[in-house]
């Protein structure tokens, strides 16, 4: 049985109190109910050449389209639901460096090029249509207007963005319209993000953000921009981070942490709770580069119901990974 979010919110709630119903203790939740295991791995573009350094990777479920962000060769990849190569795109007059991608059920696509530090609006065949300004709050009354330096984004199944302001560390969630709606608090303790790199919504509505050099690394909060929980330690342990690079929801609101300078994922629950770690090097001999290792992850997705797609920059390429339903375990007797 998968529990619902609802459930890990009130975990994660009680848990703060350090005690479940009648003075009993919180249960320890499930491991993750799927094994995680490499499937296959993308190379390159039809007839643009090899990726030289993926950085983004966003599949779109209606139409089971995989993008990539190949930011190295300025290039943003489609590939069919086999993973053939389809279509690429970008030019230096309208692409220098994507970094992320997101497509919606039109056909629309809409990439962050990094290094202009804003977010582009492509036709499906790759023609800019416009580059999209989203205007920071106003602190002040008759304060001059600026616009967000994006450092990341998302969106909603409502078509709410998520944006990362790169410049001022803090997070920012705009209408489908791009109208201002609030802000992602920052930690209370601290009263800013150290260097926030990614965002991400689950499928009900829980936000996490990705913080490289704070800690706690992750935050998640409620729609309503509750604090649900905040983890991950600088530390050695599986749980404990080094570089967090990229976050992402599954089906089930699991939340995987994409580690690029330990070259792994992480698995959690919404409340915080290790459930899983994959990844990494086998031996000294492969480097990162055999199959299921990770070379520098920088970006993850989770097909719903599907695959796990992992960016990897160095590593030159898009591996899958697939989940598995594990098997019931045997009654004991």
């Amino acid at each position: 049985m998968v529990v619902s979010a609802s459930h890990w919110v009130a975990l994660a709630t009680l848990a703060l109190q350090g005690q479940g119903g009648a003075g009993k203790p919180v249960a320890a939740p499930p491991s993750y109910p799927f094994l995680v295991e490499p499937q296959d791995a993308l190379w390159g573009h039809l007839s643009e050449g090899n990726f030289r350094e993926p950085v983004g990777v966003f599949f779109e479920p209606a139409s089971r389209e995989l993008f990539v962000a190949d930011s190295k060769n300025g290039l943003v990849g489609i590939f069919d639901a086999e993973y053939t190569p389809v279509f690429a795109f970008g030019s230096a007059a309208t692409l220098i460096e994507p970094k992320a991608v997101f497509a919606d059920r039109e056909g629309t696509i809409f990439v962050l090029d990094s290094s202009r530090a804003d977010i582009r609006e492509f036709s499906y065949r790759g023609e800019l249509k416009a580059v999209l300004p989203f205007a920071r709050p106003q602190e002040k009354q008759g304060e001059p207007a600026s616009s967000v330096v994006v450092g990341a984004f998302t969106r909603d199944s409502e078509g709410r963005w998520y944006v990362i302001d790169r410049e001022l560390a803090r997070a920012f969630v705009y209408s489908k319209e791009r109208q201002f709606l609030r802000e992602i608090p920052a930690p209370q303790e601290k009263g800013a993000y150290d260097s926030p790199v990614d965002i991400a919504v689950s499928p009900s509505g829980l936000v996490a953000i990705a913080d490289q050099r704070g800690n706690p690394a992750i935050h998640v909060f409620t729609s309503e921009n509750l604090l649900v929980s905040a983890f991950g330690g600088r530390d050695i342990g599986l749980s404990d981070f080094t570089s967090p690079a990229a976050v992402a929801f599954d089906e089930h609101d699991y939340l995987f942490a994409v580690d690029m300078l330990r070259h792994d994922v992480k698995v959690f629950t919404p409340a915080g709770k290790f459930l899983l770690h994959f990844g990494g090097w086998f031996a000294p001999e492969t480097r990162g580069r055999a199959p299921g290792e990770l070379l520098y992850p920088t970006d993850i997705q989770i097909a719903p119901d599907g695959p796990v797609f992992i960016a990897e920059r160095f590593g030159q390429r898009v591996q899958v990974f697939e989940r598995k339903p594990k098997p019931a375990a045997s009654p004991k007797q």
